[in-house]
């Protein structure tokens, strides 16, 4: 007997992917935007689909544990503990092996914040109320079905990069717009770009996951023909677009964001005009939206493409390991409108092989992020942002903010949790 071969067996990485599009059929629109900060109005989204979104599922298992990604092209995520729940139950898992999140993108629909429905009411409540169901009832287990059908015996490895793409956008010269649109070129920036990519034993793609701190605003309501805004994977989805089809749609490539809280694109479709009296307005592009969409989206797929390259898929029997902690903190943590009232931040560890991977609900400001990841020992270490209940932004990046405090303290259990299970 080939004991080498029989532990290579049982170790042996397996992996499987789906992606489902999720663009919503003509009759929810027309429908309520964000609340556009030039107006003080909802832009309404006209029912134009730019491109398809998509909801993209990755499973990674060996013999002994099994982690699912799960990212939706939208805003948020709807009903972030239940799904998180329930995309467990379905890949019978513990709730901590999910990660259930989103690009944050906000050329979809806005179907994850209660906010939204108090303002908007009817119709629109009840059209995200009927979303969240089709996602919940029919999207989701059809994706975990696709990707356990596909599960194949794999390979992995990652690549750390960078992408000159994003800005911190706290210009405190906007005034009330500032961290909104802002452009602030000296600020602190994390331009860490890393790729993860599974390929099958005869070296074809399975599936690409890229993670880098950047909003997906760049078209937060453009209205191009004059009729609302249009629904798009914003560039980040864009990107994944163009990869996907350079693999002919035969494997999945998925975005995750880091910790992109004050993090826009270097380009977006409006720009900050300077008055004749000094003021700073926000004009929108209009018609040339989709053009410097068409450039963001293809440039940041080069970039990716650049860091792929240089993906070394040796990784046969990689660890895979996942825990969670979860802590409460007062709304004053977060940038959270209402009464003061306590909220929680779940905060999560993945590792694969040599990957580790920090995650966290909120929209966390990026110099809270690199602390975080430099505070691990593993050079390859990214964070995923977005990844449960909405929180807003965590703004408080001084080293020593109620979140940060909280999130270190967390992850230095799980680092031990984990390193422990190892002995």
């Amino acid at each position: 007997m080939n004991n080498t071969n029989d532990k290579k067996d049982k170790n042996q990485l397996r992996v499987g992917a789906a992606r489902i599009c999720i663009t919503p059929e003509p009759e929810y629109f027309p429908m309520e935007h964000f609340r556009n900060h030039m107006t003080g109005k909802p832009s309404i989204f006209s029912g134009k689909i730019a491109e398809d979104i998509f909801f993209r599922l990755i499973l990674v298992e060996n013999a002994h544990t099994r982690l699912v990604w799960a990212v939706l092209d939208l805003p948020g995520v709807p009903e972030a503990e239940e799904v998180t729940q329930l995309i467990a139950d379905y890949a019978h898992i513990p709730e901590s092996h999910v990660i259930y999140t989103c690009t944050h993108n906000h050329s979809g629909i806005y179907a994850d914040n209660p906010v939204f429905e108090k303002w908007y009411g009817e119709p629109f409540t009840s059209k995200v109320h009927r979303y969240r169901r089709y996602l919940r009832e029919e999207i989701i287990p059809k994706a975990i079905h696709q990707a356990e059908e596909n599960l194949q015996p794999a390979v992995m490895g990652i690549q750390k990069g960078e992408c000159y793409l994003n800005v911190n956008r706290n210009e405190k010269e906007l005034g009330s717009k500032a961290g909104t649109y802002g452009f602030r070129v000296g600020g602190p920036t994390d331009r860490d770009l890393f790729v993860i990519r599974f390929d099958d034993l005869s070296g074809h793609p399975i599936a690409l996951m890229y993670n880098y701190a950047v909003h997906a605003c760049m078209m937060i309501h453009n209205n191009p023909e004059g009729k609302g805004t249009e629904i798009s994977g914003d560039f980040v989805g864009g990107a994944c677009r163009i990869i996907e089809k350079q693999y002919d749609d035969k494997a999945v490539v998925m975005f995750t964001s880091g910790a992109a809280g004050d993090m826009n694109p270097i380009m977006m479709s409006r720009v900050n005009i300077v008055e004749p009296d000094g003021s700073i307005t926000t004009k929108e592009l209009g018609a040339a939206g989709p053009i410097i969409l068409d450039f963001m989206k293809n440039r940041l797929a080069r970039d990716i493409l650049t860091v792929n390259q240089k993906v070394q898929t040796n990784t046969y029997a990689p660890t895979l390991w996942a825990g969670v902690r979860k802590f409460t903190a007062p709304s004053t943590a977060a940038d959270i409108p209402g009464p003061p009232r306590d909220i929680t931040f779940r905060i999560g560890l993945m590792v694969l092989g040599d990957a580790l991977i920090i995650v966290s609900n909120g929209e966390i400001f990026n110099q809270i992020g690199r602390r975080l990841k430099d505070s691990t020992p593993y050079k390859n270490t990214m964070m995923i942002t977005h990844a449960g209940a909405w929180t807003s932004y965590v703004k408080d990046d001084s080293g020593d903010g109620i979140y940060e405090t909280g999130a270190a303290k967390a992850l230095e259990d799980l680092l031990k949790e984990y390193r422990n299970s190892c002995c």
